[in-house]
């Protein structure tokens, strides 16, 4: 009898041995970095390097020069979790974003940014990122929204006549303040300080 109660000891404490949770064998849990970067057809169509020079006129006949201070590129980071059992690991998503400032000589201040954006929602037939366009004049922002359309020229039904010469283009903002080309980038800014301001193009 004893020997049977030894052998049931045994053979219970073998099974709670086996039964017990096992350390999970995560191997790499490093974080799973995922860069998005603006497409290279929409890079492709940027007018501005950093270093140029824009020259506006108003419609009094003022000049205004903005130097180009350069061009910055970022990336801003998001934070996720990945599901991953008893093994989760960290997700970190990259987003470029190319900076462009230019200052002019009456203190007026162009920023024209072009981004990877997260898309909202979780469609699966979109992409996870898309691209943007901000451009902001004297730190209001006239346009922040998908760059799909600014650089599509099928959508440009407005124009502008500029040394005997007519450019299309298409008005970023819903109270049409800003034209843009994407050959040109911003042909014609209205009410700032009171005045409607032309690119000047050689």
């Amino acid at each position: 009898m004893n020997t049977k109660l030894l052998y049931i000891t045994i053979f219970s404490f073998l099974l709670l041995q086996a039964c017990k949770l096992k350390e999970p064998d995560c191997g790499d849990l490093s974080d799973v970095i995922t860069n998005y970067n603006i497409a290279d057809s929409n890079k492709a169509k940027i007018p501005y390097t950093g270093t140029d020079t824009l020259v506006f006129v108003s419609n009094t006949g003022d000049t205004a020069t903005l130097i180009g201070q350069g061009k910055n590129t970022q990336y801003e980071s998001v934070r996720s979790s990945i599901k991953g059992g008893d093994c989760p690991r960290t997700g970190i998503e990259n987003y470029e974003n190319n900076k462009y400032v230019y200052n002019s000589n009456d203190t007026s201040i162009i920023q024209i940014y072009y981004l990877a954006f997260m898309r909202n929602g979780n469609l699966i037939s979109s992409p996870p990122s898309y691209n943007s366009l901000r451009i902001a004049i004297n730190g209001i922002n006239f346009f922040d929204g998908d760059i799909t359309d600014v650089n599509n020229e099928k959508f440009y039904t407005d124009s502008i006549f500029i040394k005997g010469k007519y450019f299309k283009g298409l008005y970023i903002d819903d109270i049409k303040s800003v034209l843009y080309n994407y050959k040109y980038g911003i042909l014609k800014i209205k009410n700032i300080k009171n005045r409607n301001w032309i690119l000047s193009i050689n």
